[in-house]
């Protein structure tokens, strides 16, 4: 593997720590304000907690390091690293928020990284010599775009689980559309030469939308239905978009194929079996504590209508017994 590449490796999975980490981080510092007593906290309460803001930064950090691999890796060999985020995520969780890590959570966390490991080695994709037209990036823009706003069209049509995975999914498509015009970009030149370079511009563009549609994408459903499918989508679309576009390849051999294939299992088993994970759950999902709260106040008010209901019961038949002629009373004389 080339010196290029195995820097692109080193620095993605700095960008992948560091989005764990801003992870964890946003949570603990969203959750230190519900603790002080403000149910929906503001971003203006919100960044004036150091943990909230360190980890906004440190979301910011990945995303650059994230592009910085690009321009020194293919895409074929960076995206699929993506998924090193819920690597890092269980470590981190137990660290900061005391989460507790499982058995079942280490196999899986090996289970990705070993698979992970072996596509790249048995795999070795290559970076292609090919650069699209003008019209190529066009149509590679409104296929992206279009079979995004096909999935969500269809999500929207379904119930809460399912429109959840086909969400995560056209986040997946908007994230391969970043990889592969960043790197456009990339190739165009650095420096003063990215001003003048339309990619640039429209790779800012596809970025701003990628976080309006991962929030869209997050408030779907659970978030434990659309991360898996955001994940396991994003490396396939992007390394699809990179082989017809920049001409990227990966060995072709029956054995080298089949070993791809049993990655891409394995991954996807691993990366299922860790946004299960109580330590990832910690981490991402920040409606657990608001949805038990609403659960326990649920049941309160359900109690307090039933109390309500016996003593109305009760005051009634009282009302009733007062009201009710007593024997022998109210006989006239004739």
């Amino acid at each position: 593997m080339a010196q290029n590449e195995m820097i692109a490796i080193v620095v993605m999975l700095a960008s992948s720590a560091c989005y764990a980490l801003s992870y964890v981080l946003q949570h603990k510092g969203t959750q230190a304000s519900i603790g002080e007593g403000v149910e929906n906290p503001g971003v203006g309460r919100l960044v004036r907690n150091p943990t909230w803001l360190i980890g906004i930064i440190l979301f910011g950090t990945s995303f650059l390091l994230h592009m910085v691999a690009l321009s020194f890796g293919s895409v074929s060999v960076v995206q699929p690293l993506i998924v090193t985020e819920l690597i890092f995520i269980p470590p981190f969780a137990a660290i900061i928020s005391k989460a507790t890590i499982h058995a079942r959570d280490w196999i899986a966390i090996l289970a990705v990284a070993a698979g992970l490991a072996v596509f790249l080695i048995v795999g070795a994709p290559t970076e292609g010599e090919e650069i699209p037209s003008a019209g190529g990036w066009v149509i590679t823009f409104i296929v992206f775009y279009g079979i995004c706003g096909l999935l969500l069209l269809i999500g929207s049509r379904l119930p809460v689980n399912p429109r959840a995975a086909v969400f995560g999914t056209a986040v997946g498509f908007i994230n391969g559309a970043l990889a592969v015009f960043a790197k456009g970009a990339f190739e165009g030149g650095t420096g003063g030469a990215m001003l003048t370079n339309p990619l640039v511009y429209v790779t800012i563009f596809i970025a701003l939308s990628l976080v309006v549609l991962t929030a869209i994408a997050f408030r779907s459903g659970p978030i434990t239905t659309s991360s898996p499918a955001m994940i396991a989508s994003t490396p396939i679309v992007s390394a699809a978009a990179a082989m017809i576009l920049f001409g990227e390849t990966f060995a072709s051999s029956p054995l080298a194929i089949t070993v791809i294939i049993l990655c891409i299992v394995v991954v996807a088993v691993g990366v299922f079996a860790l946004t299960q994970s109580e330590a990832v759950h910690a981490a991402l999902d920040d409606s657990v504590e608001a949805e038990i709260g609403n659960n326990e106040l649920g049941e309160v008010e359900h109690a307090i209508h039933d109390d309500a209901g016996k003593i109305d019961d009760k005051l009634h038949h009282s009302h009733d017994e007062g009201s009710a002629p007593k024997s022998g009373s109210g006989a006239t004389s004739d």
